[in-house]
């Protein structure tokens, strides 16, 4: 930031002049302080001195106006109209006659360069040109001593050639100009943010004048005195005037900085000779007042803005001059505060101090900016002078800190500190009591300084005599209702009469009644209404007032005044009612939405349905005046033989009064908005008359057709310069159309006038659903009426007007077809307004090319419905080419309203617009149409919009809910082909496993017949979906995702079979292997039980023994001898591995590390680790400070004071693990604890403990840990048993333990369980903390490149999980680790591209935390992938409890029957397991789905986490919701399961267990008809041959290989096959209640580790659907599918949060934001974010950041109750963590209750 290094004045104390200027009380200047501040210099001064010499003065005025072609205009011989401005204004520059008209032209354009930039190169080449010209400068090129020498010399141009300044060309023009295009003249100034002429000084024989009438239709918005938003007439608003006047020369341009009081303007409020051509002399303007104002509708505390609403006067020239006397004299007495500028050098002159008495006379608040143009060194005569000065303002009431010095130093100010600190006097001033004053009022003051203003005319001061006279009349009776009281033509007889019209052409509610008969009553129901209407016109004294009694001959002039004046007060009193009527509507709307769900007040619901209609009929203008008279003619023409004569004479005379004022820009209106009607008969007759007075000259339509608040009627405004009502909201209603003549450039073409017709906005959102088919009968007018129809597209989205469009086509096409002469040739323009893209052709083509695709669909369908099929293109019904006629504009403002100025590029577009409509356009035209046939084809187009019977609507788009309902539909259809994959696959699995030879032949016999039996589940699935497609209440919309749902389910077959034969594949190899396995392990297995059987005769007693061994002592000896056993089988080839020491060796040695650096991570890494836990230790455990650490340490907490200690500690433990190598566990463990021990005795002279043990022990299993981990050391311990040691996953040695235990033998074991997890948990932590010292350089700020980099690291944890999760059991590879450093230099690569540099030890710390990250899993595959590879494992996990079994038979002598039995029952047993293992995650599944609403869709699953969110209450837990969601959720889904499966109880029974229980029953069941089925008659009657064929009858039910189960016999003689199958029996059924005991202990962990595909991970597949967020508000996308987006379906949300909950923050306040996105992305408000490289982006274009997203913008769309709720609690906590000022809560929302907030979620 750049900084001033002179110290700031004190704004509130006026502490500058209290150290420079007084002494003892008294007003004396520093003199040491003084000289410092002045230096030499001089500045220059381009203004004019004016001498005593009149007459040159006034030559020089003449000479400038006959440059600039005006001389005529201004001596009244004509004045410059509304029209003739925009027919002869011209973009072209080649003389300085057309500079008048090409400011007026770019003005009019609101383009706010046309003040400034007037000369072309044509001008400035015949100025050279020039003989004096060329002697002033020719000298400037002859050598280089002369051109430097001349830079000290001053220009002298000669009056006859010099250049007109900008600012007289703009006084010139305003003087010229007629009052009624000043009045434009004026709004589009102020629009453009320039200054506005208030006062002209004299010109030629013209007074000083005062601008009033000028500045009447400019409407300023501010802030009421009752904190209300208003909008009044600047002239009428009561706001304070700060006044700015030089006296002498300065230095500083005094426009400039009043530039930057203004506010940081991209362009000069106030021109000023720093501006292009900024350099000329000014003559008219000289001395002229201007006057702008800052607006501010927000309560800003900016000590850099005014704040509060300023009107802001600039005086032109030096006020000590004559021609600035005036305008100096009447901004002293109606200022509120003057700020006069002045040098030093003037201050002592006596003239100075005489102006300066005279401002303070009118003006005590009085602001003194003192300048040091010469840069002279003060003297005493200065000095004295300065003092003198002083004192005689301070005798006047002028306050000494009001003085301000732009100076220090001898250096000018900088411009922002003196801007501060001139705001700060001006606020101040401001403060104190004072009276404001209208500009109106301050036309007295100019009256009594001789100053005449623009309103004294006589036709003037008529119109608004008549207009005040007639306003009386119409308020009389108070100011509600007044249509209906004044107007009563246009409203129900008028409504009624409409409606009666258009069901005589279309016939609607005819029903059984005769044609004949139903016609005759509508017709003498239409004469009623009629009849009626010409009482009313009898008494209607206002009708009669306004035009009855006013001839043709009347004052025209006159009548164009008393009509301005008539709408000037006729918006006034609008502007005083619409904003109660709006609050009204809005209370009332607020009452029902605080109403209960279901429980709506049906009288409140009236009541706000007849506030909303008070709101829509308070309208009343002007245009209600026009349509009375069209209601009166039309009466009368219908009734003319009833009607009285003297009535029908003045009636007539209405049309040609109409069509006059159309010429004079008044706008016709074609369509009445409220009756949705053209009174056909007025219409025709105005247009006949217009014919008659233009000589039917020949028209070009220019319609313009757009949804609601587009910007049509500003498009047409600017293009034109046209009047149409302009304002947020609804503002047009109906068709308007206005005439214009053809610029003059133009005059060569084909057409005369152009008239353009602007439209009401489509799909209005007060208007409902009953107007969708006055929209469809609105464009099919607008498109048949023009010949081009402007279709106006707020941004790039045109799938807005694509269902109108449709609509338009098949009405047109219609009567195309039945009125063949309807020559209908209709052209379109599209116009996407508010697109900043720099090449929008390209980037938005494709979405153009696709409405041209869908259009020609739907003319090819409307032809062949209409029998027309020769029609089959868009362009054959409606010119259009898509490679010409569509343009793209910018937004109209430039900046932050209400001080965003008319955005430049916007006017150059539609110039650029409008220049393509006024050449190529016109002159392709084939058809060239008068206003006659205009007027024939108007009436026939309205006709067939009244035949046609539009049943058509503007779709009302369900797409989220629809496509929501495919997707569970499809979710369903989806698990009937997994669920059938799964359950075939069940049993073949165990018929592969059981197999021992013909693999390969098994396989194709397994494809074939998986590829039968899934073509027939996809053949009814198939089916489903289309049933599904046919029978649906979204039918229409399912249309259009029917082929890619069909697509999709086509591939989901596909690869369900791809993946079952990739399966059998590995079952098959996997079977394979095993069996080459066994070869080896038969002979040992045969070995085994021949070993246990020779175990069992040696441990038989001897006949004189008389105890025989118990089980538990046999099972000692066999478990001994086991051991010998297993070492016959090959011990498992694979190896242990230390995969952290393996991660560090590949770390060390990767060449885009450092190791030095990487060293330090790992270190630093521990010790963070260690210091948390400390500090987890420290909450727990310690108590308080004691008082000796609070007498030295009183402002350090308990948590600093033991950290401290345990930091020394940790470092005199980390000294002991690496002082001898050869040191043991058990003697470190006694070392550290002795150290600990003695740290613990100086802490507790410091500390209080609630818990002593507890913290000694947990201190002292910390620092071992960390040192353990630090120095690599005591990390494997040493099984008894076994040669190869095993890893220490968490650090804790069981030496260490035993030692502990020693010591603690009470604490330690309850102590170390508690925090064990924690132990394991902190090291594999996925937080990483981003700071400044990993940033080295950035364009960012500091604090944006830390959020953006801690987002990108937050997913790259994610990123990583999700890859260690694809990558299955298999042995660790040093290919993993490189992966995950190529992911952190792609992140470093993101970085760099939004201009962020990393630092190396980012790399290395990232690197560290991230394996450390994944050691856990990487371990836990390691192992698993041993384990699949460890024979003895395998074998013992199968044959050790019946070689166990068959031991304890030959030991104790049981018969064979019995004992075979118990062996193969064990077996059984086993196989049963390992099937309901394999097989159950299909029924928890189906069971799941259809019991679990809260995981049956993603919408159920989302508000269910929310309830549990609320339930709970814990912003922890809000966070992480918000935070890390998909973690999140996997948690809460594993909580639904979890609840479901295993804590909900049925009769002390989990639904996991009845699930299991069932299926351990079905298969003992099916197991034990098996055994006991008798044998074949054909099979020998044998142990292997029973043995065999059981095997054959249970081999595709249980996992249970041939050879295995065989060799388990062996040994055995069977004497009777039947009774050993019913002891088989038996003991498997006794074996039921061992299998239930272990399913019953079955927890979810063993579930999550068990399978790779368990059932959470199915749920999580079918429930979380797609995981983007909003990336504002963080709300997830609401789409059940995760690949919507190849199905062309943007994400949405159903409902998105504030989006504080997204971390936004006001940029300025750094306050969260409680807005909404669907409020926000159709505002003018803009966000950066990392996306957008942290550049402002307005939200309305949010698509050109996120375009996969689709908010749907509503400006009325706040958060629900349930954010709400949680804002309101959880404010301060939100604001900590995302590093921002709390939000603004609205009262409101904190009336929301908990229960509100659940009930806001619904069902």
């Amino acid at each position: 930031m750049d900084t001033d290094p002179q110290p700031v004045p004190d704004a509130d104390t006026g502490q500058l002049l209290t150290d420079e200027f007084s002494d003892l009380g008294e007003f004396i200047i520093d003199y040491s302080e003084l000289e410092k501040s002045l230096s030499e210099g001089d500045a220059a001064n381009l203004d004019i001195r004016y001498g005593e010499n009149e007459d040159c003065v006034k030559k020089m005025h003449k000479e400038i106006l006959c440059n600039l072609g005006l001389v005529k205009y201004f001596e009244k011989k004509e004045e410059i109209s509304l029209q003739e401005a925009m027919t002869k204004s011209s973009g072209q520059l080649d003389s300085i006659c057309d500079i008048p008209w090409f400011v007026l032209m770019r003005v009019m354009m609101l383009d706010y360069r046309g003040r400034d930039d007037i000369f072309s190169d044509v001008i400035k080449n015949s100025f050279q040109t020039n003989p004096e010209f060329q002697k002033n400068f020719s000298g400037f090129m002859d050598d280089l001593d002369q051109l430097c020498s001349s830079l000290d010399e001053k220009v002298s141009i000669g009056t006859s050639s010099h250049f007109p300044h900008p600012m007289d060309v703009l006084t010139a023009v305003i003087l010229c100009s007629s009052n009624f295009l000043r009045q434009t003249l004026c709004e589009k100034l102020f629009m453009c943010k320039l200054s506005i002429p208030l006062i002209i000084p004299p010109v030629l024989d013209r007074k000083s004048l005062y601008l009033l009438w000028s500045l009447r239709s400019t409407i300023l918005e501010h802030r009421l005195p009752s904190g209300e938003l208003g909008e009044t007439s600047v002239v009428k608003c009561r706001i304070p005037i700060v006044s700015c006047l030089r006296l002498g020369d300065i230095p500083r341009s005094k426009s400039k900085f009043l530039n930057e009081i203004l506010n940081d303007q991209t362009h000069p409020t106030f021109f000023h000779r720093d501006c292009e051509n900024g350099i000329y002399q000014r003559i008219l303007s000289e001395g002229s007042l201007e006057i702008a104002w800052y607006s501010s509708v927000e309560q800003i505390r900016d000590s850099d803005c005014l704040g509060e609403s300023v009107a802001v006067m600039n005086l032109r020239g030096d006020g000590k001059s004559d021609r600035a006397c005036e305008g100096k004299k009447f901004l002293c007495e109606v200022s509120n505060v003057v700020l006069v500028m002045i040098d030093i050098a003037e201050l002592g002159k006596p003239d100075s101090i005489e102006h300066l008495r005279s401002v303070m006379i009118h003006n005590k608040q009085l602001i003194l900016m003192i300048t040091n143009q010469t840069r002279i060194k003060s003297t005493e005569t200065i000095v004295s002078s300065i003092r003198e000065c002083a004192t005689s303002l301070k005798s006047y009431g002028f306050l000494e800190n009001n003085i301000i010095f732009d100076y220090r130093d001898g250096r000018e100010q900088n411009v922002k500190v003196l801007k501060k600190d001139t705001i700060g006097k001006i606020k101040k001033c401001l403060g104190r009591e004072h009276k404001e004053m209208t500009l109106e009022e301050c036309q007295k003051v100019a009256e009594d300084l001789n100053i005449t203003n623009d309103e004294s005319s006589l036709e003037c001061s008529n119109g608004k005599q008549r207009a005040s006279s007639l306003l009386q009349t119409i308020c009389k009776n108070g100011k509600d209702n007044l249509k209906e009281k004044n107007l009563p033509l246009q409203c129900r007889p008028w409504q009624e009469w409409a409606k009666l019209n258009t069901e005589e052409h279309r016939q609607v509610k005819k029903g059984t009644a005769s044609t004949a008969a139903y016609m005759n009553d509508i017709f003498n129901k239409k004469r009623s209404m009629r009849q009626e209407q010409l009482q009313l016109i009898e008494g209607h004294h206002i009708l009669y007032n306004v035009f009855l009694n006013r001839g043709p001959e009347s004052n025209n002039l006159e009548n164009l005044y008393f009509l301005k004046w008539l709408k000037l007060h006729l918006d006034e009193i609008s502007r005083q009612i619409t904003p109660g009527l709006q609050k009204k509507c809005s209370e009332k709307w607020n009452e029902i939405r605080q109403c209960e769900t279901g429980e709506i007040n049906p009288d409140l619901q009236v009541e706000l349905e007849m506030c909303e209609k008070e709101l829509s009929e308070s309208s009343f203008g002007i245009e209600h005046f026009f349509r009375e008279v069209a209601q009166a003619y039309e009466a009368v023409s219908y009734m003319a033989n009833e009607a009285d004569k003297e009535i029908k004479q003045h009636i007539d005379h209405l049309p040609r009064i109409m069509a006059e004022l159309m010429l004079h820009g008044y706008p016709l209106e074609i369509m009445d908005g409220d009756a949705c009607h053209i009174p056909l008969k007025w219409v025709q007759a105005v247009l006949t008359q217009l014919s008659e007075v233009t000589n039917n000259k020949k028209v070009f339509v220019l319609s313009v057709l757009g949804v609601q608040s587009s910007g049509k009627s500003t498009l047409l405004n600017t293009m034109f310069g046209l009047q149409f009502a302009v304002a947020a909201g609804r503002c047009t209603r109906g068709i308007f159309a206005q005439l214009l003549p053809v610029c003059a450039e133009f005059c060569g073409s084909k057409y005369d006038y152009i008239l353009v017709l602007d439209t009401e906005g489509l799909r209005a959102a007060e208007l409902g659903i009953a107007k969708l088919k006055h929209d469809n009968e609105i464009a099919t007018l607008v498109i048949g009426l023009g010949d081009v129809t402007l279709v106006n597209i707020k941004g790039e989205n045109v799938s807005e007007l694509e269902d109108i469009l449709q609509i338009v086509i098949h009405a047109l096409l219609k009567m195309r077809l039945v009125n063949k002469e309807l020559s209908l040739q209709p052209s379109c323009i599209f116009v996407h307004q508010n697109v900043s893209a720099q090449d929008p052709f390209q980037r938005l083509g494709t979405g153009q090319r696709k409405l041209m695709e869908t259009l020609d669909k739907v003319t090819e369908a409307a032809g062949k419905q209409e029998d027309a099929s020769n029609y089959t293109l868009f362009k054959q019904i409606i010119n259009f080419d898509i490679n010409k006629d569509i343009f793209y504009i910018p937004d109209l403002w430039k900046g932050d309203p209400p001080m965003a100025s008319a955005n430049p590029s916007y006017s150059e577009n539609v110039k650029q617009i409008k220049q393509i409509l006024l050449t190529s356009v016109m002159l392709n035209r084939p058809l060239h149409h008068t206003i006659s046939q205009f007027c024939s084809r108007l009436k026939d187009i309205w006709d067939g919009v009244l035949e046609q019977n539009f049943v058509f609507s503007f779709r009302n788009s369900l797409e989220i809910d629809a496509y929501n309902a495919l997707e569970s539909e499809q979710a369903d259809i989806s698990w009937m082909l997994k669920s059938a994959e799964m359950e075939w696959f069940g049993g073949k699995r165990n018929l592969i496993e059981n197999r021992e030879n013909e693999l390969d032949e098994l396989r194709l016999t397994l494809t074939t017949k998986f590829r039968v039996h899934l073509h027939q589940v996809y053949q009814q699935a198939t089916e489903r979906l289309e049933n599904y497609f046919l029978n649906n209440e979204y039918q229409s919309l399912f249309e259009q995702w029917r082929t890619n749902a069909t697509l999709k389910l086509q591939t989901l077959y596909q690869n369900i079979t791809e993946n079952a034969f990739e399966n059998i594949k590995t079952e098959i190899s996997k079977r394979k292997n095993k069996l080459n396995e066994k070869k080896y392990m038969q002979t040992n297995l045969i070995k085994i039980m021949d070993e246990a059987k020779k175990l069992a005769e040696e441990l038989k007693l001897p006949n004189n023994e008389n105890q025989p061994k118990g089980e538990e002592e046999l099972k000692i000896i066999f478990d001994d001898k086991w051991d010998e056993w297993m070492r016959l089988i090959p011990e498992n080839p694979k190896k242990n591995l230390d995969i952290q020491r393996e991660i560090d060796n590949i770390l060390d040695n990767s060449h885009t590390l450092d190791f030095v650096l990487l060293k330090t991570a790992r270190k630093e890494r521990h010790c963070t680790i260690a210091r948390d836990n400390f500090t987890y230790a420290i909450k727990r455990c310690v108590s308080k400070k004691k008082a000796k650490a609070s007498l030295l340490y009183p402002f350090t907490s308990k948590i600093d004071v033991a950290s401290n200690f345990l930091d020394e500690l940790l470092k005199n433990v980390l000294s002991l693990f690496g002082e001898d190598i050869q040191i043991t566990p058990e003697n470190c463990t006694h070392k550290l604890i002795g150290l600990v021990k003695d740290e613990m005795k100086e802490m507790k002279s410091y500390l209080t403990f609630k818990n002593e043990k507890k913290f000694e022990i947990c201190i002292i299993m910390f620092t071992w840990q960390c040192a353990c981990f630090w120095n690599h050391r005591f990390l494997e311990k040493k099984h008894e048993k076994d040669t190869e040691n095993e890893l220490v996953d968490d650090g804790i040695h069981p030496s260490f333990e035993k030692v502990l235990l020693q010591y603690f033998p009470h604490n330690a074991k309850t102590v170390a369980n508690e925090i064990r997890e924690r132990l394991a948990h902190q090291r594999s932590s996925s937080y990483f903390n981003v700071t400044q010292k990993h940033i080295q350089n950035t364009n960012l700020t500091e604090q944006d490149a830390l959020a953006h980099i801690q987002l990108l690291v937050n997913d790259l944890f994610k990123d990583v999980q999700s890859y260690i999760d694809k990558i299955g059991i298999q042995c660790f590879r040093e290919f993993y680790i490189e992966e995950i450093i190529r992911m952190v230099i792609n992140l470093e690569n993101q970085c760099k591209n939004a201009m962020t540099f990393l630092t190396k030890a980012f790399r290395n710390e990232l690197v560290v935390y991230l394996c450390q990250y994944s050691l856990p899993m990487f371990c836990e595959k390691q192992k698993s992938y041993l384990e699949s590879f460890d024979q003895r494992l395998n074998y013992k996990r199968d044959n050790y409890g019946p070689c166990f079994e068959s031991f304890l038979n030959f030991y104790f002598n049981f018969t064979n029957e019995q004992s075979l039995a118990k062996v193969l029952a064990e077996r059984l047993c086993n196989a049963i397991k390992k099937a309901i293992d394999s097989d159950m995650t299909r029924d928890l599944v189906e069971d799941v789905r259809h019991n679990v609403l809260e995981v049956r869709l993603k919408s159920n699953f989302l508000k269910g986490v929310l309830r549990k969110l609320l339930e709970t209450d814990d912003f922890s837990h809000f966070n992480l919701y918000l935070q890390d969601r998909d973690a999140q959720l996997q948690r809460w889904l594993s909580y639904f399961i979890d609840q479901y499966l295993f804590v909900s109880k049925i009769d002390g029974l989990n639904r996991y267990t009845q699930i299991a229980f069932g299926n351990i029953e079905r298969l003992i069941k099916v197991t034990c008809e098996m055994i006991m089925e008798p044998l074949t008659s054909t099979t020998e009657k044998s142990l292997n041959s029973w043995l065999e064929e059981f095997i054959q009858r249970v081999t595709d039910k249980l996992p249970l290989p041939r050879q295995d189960f065989l060799s388990l016999a062996n040994g055995y003689e069977i004497v009777s096959l039947e009774t050993f199958a019913s002891k088989l029996n038996d003991e498997l059924r006794n074996t039921q209640k061992q299998l239930k005991d272990t399913f019953k202990t079955r927890t979810p962990a063993y579930l999550k580790i068990l399978q790779e595909n368990n059932v959470y991970k199915i749920i999580a597949n079918e429930c979380k659907g797609c995981t983007e967020k909003c990336p504002f508000c963080y709300a997830p996308c609401s789409l059940n599918s995760s690949g919507h987006i190849a199905s062309g379906i943007d994400h949405a949300a159903v409902t998105h949060q504030p989006q504080a909950c997204g971390k936004y923050r006001d940029t300025i306040s750094k306050k969260l934001v409680i807005d909404n996105c669907e409020a926000l992305v159709v505002s003018d408000i803009s966000f950066k974010c990392p996306e957008s490289n942290w550049e402002s982006h307005p939200y309305k274009d949010y698509k050109n950041i996120f375009p996969n997203w689709k908010i749907q913008g509503d400006a009325s769309v706040e958060a629900t109750p349930y954010w709400k709720w949680f804002l309101v609690k959880y404010e301060s906590q939100l604001a900590e963590i995302y590093d921002a000022e709390r939000p603004d809560i609205p009262s409101s929302w904190k009336t929301i209750t908990k229960e509100d907030a659940l009930n806001s979620l619904g069902h």
